[in-house]
């Protein structure tokens, strides 16, 4: 039987490392009007198959990791994240108004993003202004995968390299029935 308890120990904490760094990345990105984007990130380790797994209990994670993913835009979601802004005190005021229908009609007829499919600028809609002036909007996840993959490199080989020795050491006892420390 193969055991990997040094390997699921430092899975757990590498859980615990990506969950603060993706919280941290959304907070760069300012992805946080509520906050329960951030609170509801959660990880799990799969001790059978030795991977961490980072997902969230709220549902409209894959929309803000890529906008491409929300095709239709939703009038009560626009009004919950307007009263959440105000609530916030960042409310940036459009020069178009703020009212949920006029946000809804803007957001179909201009589309989502700061480009065109065609790559080419365009009046872009954005509702607060800081944010989408930020070199980075979307692809959190990613992101915070690329950028600290060697640092969770370097923090599993070790205990890797630990579970790989003592089940070579439990091999060695086993086949000679001597003494081995």
């Amino acid at each position: 039987m193969i055991k990997f308890t040094h390997t699921n120990r430092t899975l757990t904490e590498v859980g615990k490392m990506l969950r603060v760094k993706l919280q941290d990345e959304l907070k760069f990105q300012k992805h946080n009007a509520t906050g329960r984007l951030s609170r509801g990130l959660r990880y799990h380790v799969d001790k059978k198959s030795n991977a961490v797994s980072i997902y969230s209990s709220v549902s409209y994670w894959k929309a803000v990791n890529n906008p491409k993913f929300a095709r239709i835009p939703n009038l009560n979601a626009i009004k919950s994240w307007l009263n959440a802004k105000r609530r916030n005190g960042t409310l940036v005021e459009p020069k178009w108004g703020s009212n949920p229908s006029s946000i809804l009609r803007r957001m179909n007829t201009s589309g989502y993003g700061n480009r065109n499919y065609n790559g080419s600028m365009r009046d872009p809609y954005h509702f607060y202004e800081e944010g989408n002036r930020l070199p980075r909007r979307t692809n959190f996840a990613g992101y915070v995968a690329n950028k600290f993959s060697k640092e969770v490199a370097i923090k599993l080989a070790p205990s890797i390299g630990e579970d790989v020795a003592s089940m070579i050491r439990e091999k060695i006892k086993n086949n000679t029935k001597a003494k081995v420390s």
